[in-house]
């Protein structure tokens, strides 16, 4: 799906991606509990890339406690799960799990957020965007990027297609890559030892 489905937010069915059944059978789930799983997101909204998809999670309801505006910077518009289809299945064969790769993706995500601050201030709105920051996934995602405030959906929409998509993704996902065959390379030497 090219960006421009993202950045016009034309959402598409989404199926339940192959890694996250693999996880389940690898984990012993029942079928009772896959179920579950299927009816949570059988419903679910996003985008397809050849790396994954973006489930998208729009949040209608109430406002902050403290708002009745749902402008409001603090009011959580909507929410981007991303769901890194071939970085899961590596971490699955290295040995990994989600929980592993989310806890990876959040903590690169998290320095290049915090790195926002050490660029000149004429640059940090194209850096990242006040109203964007990055969450850990759910229990099919890697990780999610979170914006408040409707009034900025649009142009976290045009920011995401253009900058983070194209720009952003391919470095963590190389970061992904490069940290999952070192832990697998360091296995394998820690077996070779013994």
């Amino acid at each position: 799906m090219p960006t421009s489905d993202f950045e016009s937010g034309r959402t598409i069915p989404l199926q339940i991606p192959e890694p996250v059944g693999r996880e389940w059978k690898i984990n012993g789930v029942d079928a009772d509990h896959f179920a579950e799983l299927q009816a949570e997101y059988g419903e679910a909204m996003g985008y397809e890339f050849d790396w994954g998809q973006i489930i998208e999670e729009v949040f209608d309801g109430i406002p902050a406690a403290d708002s009745d505006n749902l402008e409001d910077p603090s009011y959580l518009a909507v929410r981007w799960h991303f769901v890194l289809c071939d970085a899961y299945t590596a971490f699955l064969d290295g040995g990994g799990k989600l929980g592993e790769l989310s806890d990876l993706a959040t903590v690169i995500l998290a320095e290049a957020e915090h790195s926002r601050d050490d660029l000149p201030e004429a640059w940090r709105e194209d850096a990242l965007p006040a109203c964007i920051s990055f969450d850990e996934g759910n229990n099919i995602s890697a990780f999610a990027v979170c914006v408040v405030g409707r009034s900025n959906v649009a142009d976290a929409r045009k920011w995401m297609s253009s900058v983070f998509i194209p720009g952003v993704l391919p470095i963590v996902l190389d970061q992904l890559s490069r940290e999952n065959e070192a832990a697998h390379d360091g296995d394998a030497a820690n077996h070779a030892l013994h």
